[in-house]
């Protein structure tokens, strides 16, 4: 009996480490609807630290000053929260020109992509469309409204340092 609740406990354990990832990514960039402002107020509400320009330059190779982000240490883990926002401009914006740009991102330690990718899929209630090439794997969900669309990445591979998940909204 006491080795099946050892199993149990373990498994429980290890599942729980698997979702970690998106569970922060979930709480920083999607329950915050990846508003900048709502962003900004709760990593002053969590005291989450600023990223060290290493840290930037992992975002923003060669300009990390462009990029503003934190730091949020869960369990030992330390993942790296970025945003951005811009304006779409542009004939390739089509009309959706003057609309606003939010991104934000998470680059979470190495983990197992496949249990994060399940974790978003669910969240998401969808399957992402899938694509490798040269050691990376991206998996990309799009939802589009009457006034919005909105794309969610998973990126992993050799050349991540661990698992970057992202979404960026268009909204008119």
């Amino acid at each position: 009996m006491r080795c099946a609740v050892a199993a149990l406990a373990f498994v429980t354990l290890a599942a729980a480490a698997q979702a970690a990832p998106f569970d922060v990514y979930r709480g920083a960039c999607l329950d915050t609807g990846a508003d900048l402002g709502k962003v900004r107020a709760l990593a002053t509400s969590q005291k989450w630290a600023s990223l060290t320009d290493a840290e930037r330059e992992q975002f923003a190779p060669g300009n990390p000053r462009a990029v503003e982000g934190w730091a949020i240490v869960q369990n030992g883990a330390r993942h790296l929260v970025s945003i951005s926002g811009s304006t779409a401009e542009g004939g390739m914006t089509g009309d959706r020109s003057g609309a606003r740009v939010a991104s934000c991102g998470v680059l979470t330690p190495k983990s197992d992509e496949k249990a994060v990718a399940k974790a978003y899929s669910a969240y998401l209630k969808r399957q992402p469309s899938e694509d490798r090439i040269e050691g990376l794997t991206t998996y990309t969900w799009s939802v589009q409204e009457a006034s919005n669309v909105t794309y969610h990445y998973l990126v992993s591979g050799t050349n991540v340092p661990g698992l970057s998940l992202s979404v960026s909204s268009i909204r008119k």
